[in-house]
């Protein structure tokens, strides 16, 4: 009687491997396809004054950077949700020569400039990473956000 359940309870237990493999399997597939579809483009060369009439958000980020790294899921969650209403670029603050490298290795899924767009809004340096530039639909600098950001944060600095 003992060595039925037993065989019954390891039946049991493999077949509910076998879903829990499938999930899991599935849900990389996932992963990886949502990352294939969302996939950061490089901007080498942007005129701001095209946004006009948009709000602009500017994340500036490093792989280094702890707190980055945990606000970038929060980042793309508001791009995936408002590509459509706000213009939304990073800057990454690694190596340059290695930029498609870091925006893989962090998962960024929105547009990441090439050159530094602070001094297009009168900005000379930022104190520290995370920071996260708000630029109003009049082209002008509206808030500038430190320490990281969340989804909601972002929706409440630019009105949504």
């Amino acid at each position: 009687m003992f060595v039925t359940k037993l065989i019954d309870l390891i039946s049991i237990a493999r077949n509910n491997m076998r879903k829990i493999f499938k999930l899991v399997l599935l849900t990389s597939i996932l992963l990886s396809v949502s990352s294939i579809v969302w996939g950061a483009s490089i901007v080498r060369d942007l005129n701001f004054s095209n946004y006009k009439g948009r709000w602009v958000v500017i994340s500036y980020w490093a792989t280094w950077c702890t707190y980055c790294m945990g606000e970038i899921p929060e980042l793309n969650a508001f791009y995936r949700a408002h590509a459509d209403q706000v213009a939304m670029f990073g800057f990454n603050y690694d190596d340059p020569g290695n930029l498609q490298q870091h925006i893989q290795r962090s998962g960024v899924i929105f547009p990441t400039l090439v050159d530094d767009p602070k001094a297009n809004f009168g900005i000379r340096g930022i104190s520290g990473l995370p920071t996260t530039f708000i630029i109003g639909p009049d082209g002008r600098l509206k808030h500038v956000l430190e320490g990281p950001q969340t989804k909601r944060s972002l929706e409440r600095a630019v009105g949504l």
